[in-house]
């Protein structure tokens, strides 16, 4: 008989030997794994059942930052949508190793369901306990809401404001569930979200997607599933594509999540993804206003700049971020969440979220995979997170989005200096925000309380230069730039058609304390936890 010789007995050990050293390699990184992603709890579990010893590594049981600074002063918290955090672990583990290797130290909290107040007071006992400095909110989690009066119209909208001030009383007067006042605020930490969109409506099933249930279901086996992190509808990212023919499927929020991880990952380990420069795309209304480069020639040899009504066309944007690109963009544009509008003589010109990355919908030619890193958006409303926006679009759709900042109203980072200046220092973009906040923002609700941040807070700019600084405006020119910009955001005509926070409430019965829609939910919920 032909084939191969039995191996002799000391052979036959040698074998077994391998076989179980295989073994051993296999449970053990498995367990490192599930220890690095935090599958067993998220909390770091102590290698015996001993009491807990200090600088042993853990940061466990009544140990905190106050009495074992080494193990417990924590960076940052990432909160992660119960449902989801399973999912995504091999993710969060390189993210919370990367961190690491650069010298932070990041707690991975599941949570929810529960109210936005629950979740403050979740955020707030991380940071008396752990001193976290931060947190990341991944997933579908909830968001405050405000009302007031701005631009001589009545506005509604979501602000993450609330989440970063532990001291601040907010209001809500008339009991609409909107907060309606506060009092001064000071922000101690900072917050940024990877948020993802549950939509109760229809999704596209096809042979390449035969799975696609027909309601999206909240917390559902499929929404927290491989097919939803590993593929899309035709293989295709889906996340924000909602044109009327081609409703938006939301179980690819962790499609989104995965390949958003996965570039922050090659970022801190290779460097930038696109060219190291600055553009500044400022739209023809406003380049009377505005005096760039607003100190990114302090982060930036190059920077970019459109400076005569010829340079601020749609086709001059596109070209600027093909080819190439620029890491950092800050860009003046009239917007929608869908919209991004640019003035060309009187002829306006348009760019849909839909049309940011590759679209299974449009051809090639109707889309812009724009190559950009970081921007700073005075876009108002294009980071309403509530609903598919243009920041998500080029956070998650594009090959090169890491770090957004916009707003979720009317309103924008219009005097940006100390921002950028912090940034240029070294500082990463959720404790640049904080600085600019309690220095510019704090003072003006109805320019700056929508602001929010998409993606990674740890991030900083690697920029081209030495971060020799340029002075920032005086304080009077910023305020009487303030004035005049002012004129112009009442003359606009306000957004029609923006989400309400009587359809958030209805599409997130699960952030809210009625106990008749949460008897009806609960179940389904514990069922994926």
């Amino acid at each position: 008989m032909y084939g191969v010789a039995p191996p002799e007995r000391g052979d036959e050990l040698f074998v077994r030997l391998v076989r179980l050293s295989c073994g051993l390699v296999a449970f053990v990184l498995l367990l490192l794994v599930i220890r690095g992603c935090g599958l067993l709890s998220y909390f770091d579990a102590p290698p015996t059942n001993g009491s807990p010893v200090c600088e042993d590594g853990y940061c466990t049981g009544s140990e905190n930052y106050l009495t074992c600074p080494l193990d417990c002063d924590h960076d940052l918290v990432v909160v992660v949508e119960k449902s989801i955090a399973d999912i995504l672990g091999p993710s969060l583990m390189t993210y919370r190793w990367d961190l690491d290797k650069e010298g932070y130290l990041v707690r991975i909290e599941p949570w929810g369901p529960g109210t936005v107040e629950e979740l403050k007071t979740f955020i707030f006992d991380q940071v008396y306990a752990y001193d976290v400095e931060g947190a990341l909110l991944v997933g579908n989690l909830p968001t405050a809401w405000y009302e007031q009066i701005s631009w001589g119209s009545y506005e509604e909208f979501p602000t993450d404001v609330f989440l970063q001030d532990g001291d601040a009383t907010w209001v809500d007067a008339d009991k609409n569930g909107i907060y309606d006042s506060h009092t001064e605020l000071d922000l101690d930490i900072y917050v940024s979200r990877l948020p993802t969109l549950p939509q109760h409506e229809e999704c596209e099933s096809s042979a390449d997607f035969p799975e696609c249930p027909i309601v999206y279901e909240h917390g559902g086996q499929f929404y927290a599933s491989e097919v939803c992190i590993y593929k899309c509808p035709s293989g295709l990212i889906e996340q924000s594509w909602s044109p009327t023919e081609h409703p938006d499927v939301e179980c690819c929020g962790t499609y989104f999540l995965k390949r958003y991880f996965d570039r922050v990952h090659n970022y801190r380990t290779y460097g930038s993804l696109v060219d190291r420069s600055a553009f500044v795309f400022i739209d023809d209304e406003w380049l009377v206003f505005v005096q760039p480069p607003f100190t990114l020639d302090s982060i930036y040899t190059t920077v970019h700049v459109t400076t005569t009504l010829a340079d601020s066309t749609k086709a001059k944007y596109v070209e600027m971020l093909s080819g190439g690109g620029a890491e950092f963009v800050y860009q003046w544009m009239h917007s929608t969440p869908d919209f991004l509008f640019i003035d060309e003589g009187h002829v306006i010109q348009e760019i849909h979220r839909t049309q940011i990355g590759d679209s299974p919908h449009r051809p090639s030619s109707e889309t812009f995979n724009l190559e950009s890193s970081f921007m700073n958006m005075f876009n108002c409303e294009a980071v309403r997170f509530t609903i598919p926006n243009l920041g998500m679009a080029i956070a998650f759709q594009t090959d090169y989005g890491l770090a957004i900042l916009g707003s979720t109203k009317a309103g924008g980072m219009n005097v940006p200096d100390e921002f950028h200046a912090a940034l240029a220092w070294g500082t990463p973009w959720g404790e640049s925000f904080r600085i600019w906040y309690n220095l510019r923002g704090r003072d003006d609700d109805e320019w700056y309380l929508g602001m929010v941040i998409l993606g990674d807070p740890l991030l900083a700019l690697s920029g081209d230069t030495a971060s020799w600084m340029r002075s920032a405006r005086p304080e009077t020119e910023a305020s009487e730039l303030a004035v005049s910009l002012r004129q112009t955001m009442i003359d606009r005509s306000p957004t029609v058609g923006l989400d309400t926070f009587g359809e958030y409430k209805e599409s997130n019965p699960q952030f809210f304390e009625d106990e008749e829609i949460l008897q009806e939910i609960l179940p389904t919920l514990r069922q994926t936890q």
